[in-house]
């Protein structure tokens, strides 16, 4: 325990470091595994997008979207039951372990061994292009280039599985909760740096080596790839094995034994629902409901905009893998850099503000920044925009990709400082089943419809509507999303307000 009482931190102390001497080494090792998870985890997903999207006859917006539904979704479902039935046979050390060293191996072994012999095993540029005229359609590009599509899936279920499972689920076990209130933002505020680090390296791989084999039109190779991802994955395995290495001195050097043989006493085990028990329990639940808009509201959005703005980006820099990794690395730094500014100097704004202008100011930030970006996709040919354009000495394309990495860095920001917060603290006026199933079945609903949902929406629009309408219709959706997402937080506030003056027993979901 404790010696030191936390009213005799100093004010930065409290916002910056509030750990304690006895806590320190845990607090050190832990802040390394998450560091890695998230540095790993940008590194990835740069490249998955990379791969994917800059390959030959590839429809940006559609192969995301379907990428997401028909390959992520299916995969993460039969992860967790592959994951359920390993937990039933393994203790919570192996179990790390047999989850984290697959992807470690998989990331070391597609740089190093399978892709520079990709194009052996892959179908040509031409028969997808033929593919895509015939039955298989839009979908031929996730089956002819078959190990980008791998990648990605490794690469979305990484994020999921490192962050939500093995970290956060390794502190629930080890932390208790009176220091969890105190430790969890910290971990938030300082695993940022994983961000930025893994953006600075990604953009310093993507320095062209003069002697990459390039077309005369610019256009960079596969070949001269190879060692801009072998170089990237390397880092990624040494992560991975660092992660490996500080899980296993926590274990021998933090913690007495028994932390770690079960999720603790003090806290009650969070139940494993499946879809038809989450959707029939967050029915009962009028405030769950509001809950679940939310969470749903995001990852909508995010998805509809990224999917137009990572077009944007393609469109600016042709198939060039080496300046798209690079340009999206600059996604990371500043959502890494404005990230913590925002933590730091918003953790007074809840008490000053409330919660409920503290939890719209994300929906807002969405709905005006994304709203811009659509608008100039929309108007990006009329003449006063080429003035525009021409007054800020920059092509439409390329004003609509800084645009878009405006927005995503913003809104990206706004969610890990603001929405993050607020949406924890709606638990917890909740009696206790309301807190553990409902937050069970929130991140079933909510977690894969949030993800799947966008790419519904986004073929769905698609198979009707082309070019500036198709554009238009998505603007006017996602719009529609987040005031939706809005006015979500103003029922919920009433009734987070009225749960907080009930007293807890009378307390009900």
């Amino acid at each position: 325990m404790a010696s030191i009482s936390l009213p005799e931190l100093g004010k930065w102390r409290k916002r910056l470091l509030p750990v304690y001497a006895d806590e320190m080494k845990q607090f050190i090792a832990m802040s390394i595994i998450l560091f890695c998870i998230l540095f790993n985890y940008t590194i990835v997903r740069t490249l998955k997008d990379t791969l994917l999207i800059n390959a030959p006859h590839v429809d940006t917006k559609m192969v995301v979207s379907m990428a997401k539904l028909f390959v992520v979704t299916p995969g993460t479902i039969l992860f967790v039951i592959l994951y359920v039935k390993m937990s039933n046979v393994l203790t919570k050390e192996r179990l790390f372990y047999t989850t984290l060293i697959p992807f470690v191996a998989f990331f070391f072994v597609y740089a190093f061994f399978l892709y520079p012999v990709h194009q052996s095993f892959h179908a040509s540029p031409e028969t997808v292009a033929m593919w895509s005229e015939g039955f298989l359609g839009r979908i031929s590009p996730l089956i002819g280039y078959w190990s980008f599509t791998l990648f990605y899936l490794m690469a979305e279920l990484f994020g999921n599985v490192a962050v939500g499972i093995l970290f956060w689920q390794f502190a629930n076990q080890v932390i208790p909760t009176e220091k969890a209130k105190r430790l969890y933002p910290i971990y938030g505020l300082w695993s940022n740096l994983g961000l930025i680090s893994a953006g600075l390296l990604g953009k310093f791989a993507g320095v062209k080596d003069p002697e990459a084999g390039a077309s005369a039109a610019g256009a960079v190779t596969d070949a001269s790839f190879v060692t801009t991802i072998q170089f990237l994955c390397g880092f990624v395995t040494a992560a991975g094995l660092i992660i490996i290495a500080s899980y296993y001195w926590i274990n021998r050097r933090c913690l007495d034994g028994t932390a770690n043989a079960s999720s603790g006493g003090s806290k009650k085990k969070k139940p494993k629902l499946s879809i038809g028990e989450s959707l029939k329990f967050l029915m009962q639940s009028k405030y769950l409901g509001y809950i679940t808009i939310l969470v749903l509201a995001y990852g909508i959005t995010m998805n509809l905009v990224e999917v137009s703005w990572k077009d944007s980006v393609k469109a600016h820099f042709g198939s060039n893998k080496f300046d798209y990794n690079s340009f999206m690395s600059n996604l990371y730094i500043y959502t890494g850099v404005s990230t913590m500014v925002l933590i730091i100097f918003s953790q007074n704004l809840i008490s000053i503000f409330g919660w409920r202008i503290a939890a719209s100011i994300t929906p807002m930030v969405s709905l005006i920044t994304g709203g811009l970006f659509f608008a100039f996709l929309i108007f990006k040919d009329m003449s006063f925009m080429s003035s525009v354009c021409d007054m800020l000495g920059a092509t439409a394309p390329a004003l609509a990709m800084w645009i878009g990495l405006a927005q995503n860095v913003s809104t990206k920001s706004a969610k890990y400082s603001l929405f993050d917060p607020t949406k924890e603290m709606a638990y917890i006026p909740l009696d206790e089943e309301s807190k553990i199933k409902g937050k069970a079945a929130i991140d079933v609903i909510g977690g894969r419809a949030g993800k799947s949902g966008g790419g519904v929406i986004n073929m769905a629009i698609g198979k009707f509507f082309d070019g500036h309408t198709f554009t238009m219709m998505i603007g006017l959706v996602t719009g529609f999303i987040c005031l939706t997402w809005w006015w979500a937080v103003q029922k919920l506030s009433g009734e987070y307000e009225a749960k907080l003056a009930t007293p807890p027993n009378k307390n009900q979901g």
